[in-house]
């Protein structure tokens, strides 16, 4: 159905480095332009006109304006995933952070593509503080999410360590009762937060539903059935923000926290949605991080 690699990078900051609160538009942005001076082959300023863009990693994830089915824009080959803290962060230099990586369908093999453009971009660094030397880093190294098998040394790659998953083979959730980490701002537009288990499960399959269409066989992702109740344990609301060249500033809304959940009917395709939600993340704005699920399965 849907083939999935997951890459954990270890970055080391060089200098004394402020993060912001949410860093799911800071990373995308900043690789973004990066990723363009590693794959670029022509030097066109315009994407669209570009003789490679088929075969250009940067205009898949970048510049591709329209799905394979229908109008809008594709879903996203790539997903960065910073960790969410909530707050700003003052570290010191020589601290760490790990930062997460999904790659769908074929496009594991762009990663030294990645890797060159992470490096590059940590030789600039992160936001507008590295124009006074600050927020410079190093990939340290990275491992395959799946496997822990080491993919990069920090001098070497190694891409046949990376284990890809065919997201139908996912171990299947067994028990009645969950706890769910929402541990990136998950995008509730019609419901309240927690989602209720049906809304959740609804919120991981039309996620799961684009990807498979875009970047695996397009096949039917099952309908399933499902009740149960949820009881928040945590709950923060998170006002957000992402630049682009296009619209400029736009604000969104989303939710972090904790919530138990307990169901006292759930069928085999449910069991499924919730161990393949633990990967894919659930509702919109997957580019950014946002959505990400800390499931105990």
């Amino acid at each position: 159905m849907l083939d999935v690699s997951k890459v954990n990078f270890e970055l080391k900051f060089e200098t004394r480095t402020v993060l912001p609160r949410w860093m799911g538009s800071t990373f995308r942005g900043g690789f973004g332009i990066h990723l363009r001076r590693a794959s670029c082959i022509e030097g066109r300023s315009n994407c669209k006109t570009c003789s490679a863009r088929d075969d250009c990693l940067f205009y898949h994830l970048y510049e591709r304006e329209n799905a394979k089915q229908g109008h809008a824009p594709p879903i996203r080959p790539i997903i960065i995933v910073p960790p969410f803290f909530g707050k700003r962060m003052d570290l010191d230099a020589g601290s760490k952070l790990n930062l997460d990586m999904l790659l769908f369908g074929d496009f594991r093999r762009y990663l030294p593509h990645v890797l060159v453009a992470m490096k590059l971009f940590g030789e600039t660094g992160i936001g507008s503080l590295r124009r006074y030397g600050l927020n410079t880093f190093t990939v340290e190294g990275a491992n395959c999410g799946f496997s822990g098998r080491e993919i990069y040394d920090g001098n070497t790659i190694n891409i046949s360590n990376l284990k890809t998953t065919d997201i139908v083979d996912v171990p299947r959730f067994e028990r009645k009762s969950i706890q769910v980490g929402f541990k990136t701002p998950i995008i509730l537009k019609t419901v309240v937060f927690p989602p209720s288990p049906e809304q959740l499960l609804a919120l991981i399959r039309s996620r799961l539903i684009l990807y498979v269409n875009e970047y695996g066989t397009g096949e039917l992702v099952p309908y399933y059935d499902c009740s149960g109740i949820v009881i928040e344990v945590a709950k923060h609301f998170q006002r957000l923000e992402r630049r682009s060249r296009r619209s400029g500033a736009l604000e969104f809304a989303g939710f972090t926290g904790i919530a138990d959940y307990t169901f006292d009917k759930i069928d085999d395709a449910s069991t499924w949605l919730i161990s393949a939600g633990s990967i894919t993340g659930a509702g919109p704005k997957s580019a950014f991080g946002c959505g990400f699920l800390d499931m105990q399965l």
